[in-house]
Order: C-alpha cells, then structure tokens, then sequence
C-alpha cells in the first residue's frame, strides 16, 4: 500500500508542482463557484434554457479568438509570469461581476458582455497553465503530473460548486461572486513562491526575446502543420473534440434538470454539479493505478463509450439520487479520458512545440462547446432536456464506437 501511495503521489515531491497543485485546487474551486453563479443568474434573469446556452458561447468562444495569440504567448513569454499576471485579471473579473450584481444590472445583455471578458482571460490563462504542468517537473513525473493535475482540477468540481451553491442559498449571486476573488489568492502567493531557477524552462531553453520572436499568425500556422503530421496528438484533438460536442454541453444544462426536472434548492443545484467532480476524485486511486498501465488506445475506448453511456443514464434518470449517481459515473470517464488525452499529447510534443501544441488541443477541448451549447438549450427549450440529452449521449457512445473500429485509437499508441 505505501509504495502505492508513494506512486500516486511522486509528482508532488517536486517542490514547484507541489505549489502549483496546491495554488491550482484553491483557485479551481472558485472559478467552479463562479460558474455556479453565473448560470444560476442568467436562468433567474431569463428562465430560459437557451440564455444558458448563450452564456456558456459567451464563455468558451472568445478562448477560439485569442487561441493564436495564447500558443504564441505561452511558447515565447515566461509561463509563471503570464499567469500571474492573468490570474490577477481573473480575480478582477469576479469582483466586476459581484459588483455588477451589487449595483442591481439585470439585463441579460449585459451579463452576457461581462462573460465574453471573462471567457477571453481564461483563454489565455488555461493553454499556458497546461503547458507550466511540464515546467514544474522532469519527464520522467509529467504524466504522474498531468494525472494530478486533471485530478485537483476534478477535486475543486467536486467541491466548488457546492460550495458556490451553500453561498448562493445563503446569500446570494452577489456574495458567491465575491468570495470567488478570495479564491485567487493562494494561486498568486503560490506562483511568487516557485524556485524559477528549478523550473525546467530555466534548465533547458531561455524564452525567446525581442526579434528572435517569431510572427503570430506564421507561427500558428507552423503549429497546425505541426499537428496535422503527428497521428497521436492529432487523434487526440479529434477524440476530444467530439466528446466536447457531445459531452461538454451536458453540464451546462445541469440547471435546467434542477429547475424543471428535479425541482430542487439551489444548494441541491450546487451538490449536483459537483457530482462529476466527487465520481472523478474517488475514482483517482485507480486512474493513477492500474488504468495508468493500459494502451491509451485502451483507456479511450472504455472512456468515451462510458461517457456517452453516464449521460443518457443522466438524461432519463427517474430520481435527483440516480442523476447524482450518473454524473459521478461521468466523472470517472472525464478524468479517464481527460488523464490519457492530455498526457498523450505532452508526452508526444516536442518541448519547443509545446505551448502552441496545447493552445491547439484547447481548440478541440472547448471549440466545438460554445456552438454545441448553443444548439443543446435552443433544442432543449424546444424538445425538452431528457430527450435531448439522451440523444446526444447515444451519439457520443456511437461516435466513440465508429473511432475504435476504423483504429482512430490506436494511432493514441503512436510514438511519432
């Protein structure tokens, strides 16, 4: 058992990634409560499945736009102090939405601006704090990292939205939004406290500087090519990009259930949308253990079929416990899924590569989810959410198949 654990757990021996983990878990629960807060406000502003679809566009689009722009940064800038830096404009921004909610704004409008600000932070600020991951420890730890890292990421959507929940049922929007800004702190303390000189970057390769840069647009173009002529990390992005369409959007219309469906409290709603993240911690154990030493093309198989199969159980579950149960099943196939793509990806880029690399698989984790989300609530305000959803699960789990058969994921085995 204790050489288990000490498998389990090696990465954080590392000093950096320690801190980073650590800052990362706090920070993660807040923007998690943030999301709770966001989406319960604009469905009590608008009762509408389709506002929340327009919310979660609103979220993820502007991280297409900036994506150039952020492989660019993450490759040619130092990494810590770009997320310093963006971590602290984050934190402004949930103090702007406290405020805007204080002030009496409810125009959905409105919101909905505030949100495409705050999703274009996160664009820049998510891609690069993937490439860090490799920064913080050697090679011979990153995919015991990345694990770790997908598993504090999964700890905090276990317990952020219920904590934004137990806020929101007592004190409202306003309050949940402010403690968010509370939430960025350790991340920030955690970043001025890093030993630069012992991060990988340091050792190996100094940041590019001045002329040395190479142009935006040319260099992302460099980047695509890049990923076209890799098979492993290309199937990845494919393979993520589908369950993003199908998967993603599910999540967003957790609200929906707990209005119209469930009828619950909002700190229900909140328990709720933690689900995934309670399946995804408890199932940590066996992702770093014995899953861990499966073919990718493997683990992506069990994955992306128990995904779409967790949200058509979710879509017709009888009772709010089966729905529980369902996304916490969910859970344990993101963390499955989003363990082994990821790590597919940084184990197969070459390290000059790796920050445009990963701004690109941002593309296929999030591009498709705010066009999908748009199109899940105008036809969940059209047909209802348990049909809906469970279609959308039946086409992931097909999906999932046709890629297994036509040996998509084996190319995951690839080692060029």
């Amino acid at each position: 058992m204790a050489t288990s654990s000490r498998k389990i757990f090696d990465s954080l021996k590392v000093r950096n990634f320690r801190l980073y983990w650590i800052g990362a878990v706090l920070k993660n629960n807040g923007r998690w409560a943030q999301y709770v807060a966001t989406y319960y406000i604009i469905f009590e502003l608008t009762e509408s499945a389709s506002w929340v679809g327009v919310t979660a566009f609103a979220n993820f689009v502007p991280m297409l736009v900036v994506n150039p722009l952020t492989g660019w940064i993450s490759d040619n800038l130092n990494r810590r102090n770009v997320l310093i830096a963006t971590n602290l404009v984050a934190s402004f921004m949930a103090g702007l939405m406290a405020v805007a909610w204080g002030l009496g704004i409810k125009e959905p409008g409105v919101w909905v601006v505030i949100f495409f600000l705050n999703g274009t932070v996160s664009g820049l600020l998510i891609p690069v704090s993937q490439a860090f991951v490799a920064e913080c420890v050697p090679q011979n730890l990153l995919r015991n990292a990345i694990t770790l890292n997908s598993t504090q990421f999964n700890a905090a959507r276990a317990l952020g939205p219920a904590i934004g929940g137990l806020i929101l049922g007592f004190s409202g929007p306003g309050w949940t939004l402010a403690a968010v800004v509370l939430f960025y702190g350790p991340m920030l303390v955690c970043l001025l406290l890093m030993e630069s000189d012992s991060l990988m970057s340091s050792r190996e390769e100094n940041f590019k500087s001045g002329r040395d840069r190479p142009a935006v647009i040319s260099d992302y173009k460099k980047s695509v090519r890049y990923v076209r002529d890799s098979r492993g990390i290309s199937a990845a992005i494919l393979t993520i990009a589908i369950i993003s369409t199908f998967g993603f959007p599910v999540v967003q219309q957790i609200i929906v259930f707990s209005e119209e469906v469930f009828e619950v409290s909002p700190f229900l709603f909140g328990l709720l949308g933690s689900a995934q993240g309670i399946g995804a911690v408890l199932a940590v154990p066996l992702v770093t253990g014995y899953v861990s030493f499966m073919k990718p093309s493997v683990q992506q198989t069990i994955a992306t079929v128990g995904y779409g199969l967790a949200v058509i159980l979710f879509a017709v579950a009888p009772s709010y416990a089966v729905a529980f149960c369902a996304l916490g099943i969910l859970g344990i196939m993101h963390l499955t899924s989003a363990s082994n793509l990821n790590s597919v990806v940084q184990l197969q880029v070459d390290e000059e590569m790796r920050g445009r690399v990963m701004a690109i698989y941002l593309v296929g984790v999030l591009g498709p989810a705010p066009f999908a989300g748009l199109a899940m609530g105008w036809l969940v305000s059209s047909f209802g959410p348990r049909l809906v959803v469970a279609l959308s699960g039946s086409i992931l789990a097909l999906l999932a198949i046709v890629l297994w058969s036509r040996g998509k994921f084996n190319d995951l085995n690839s080692t060029t």
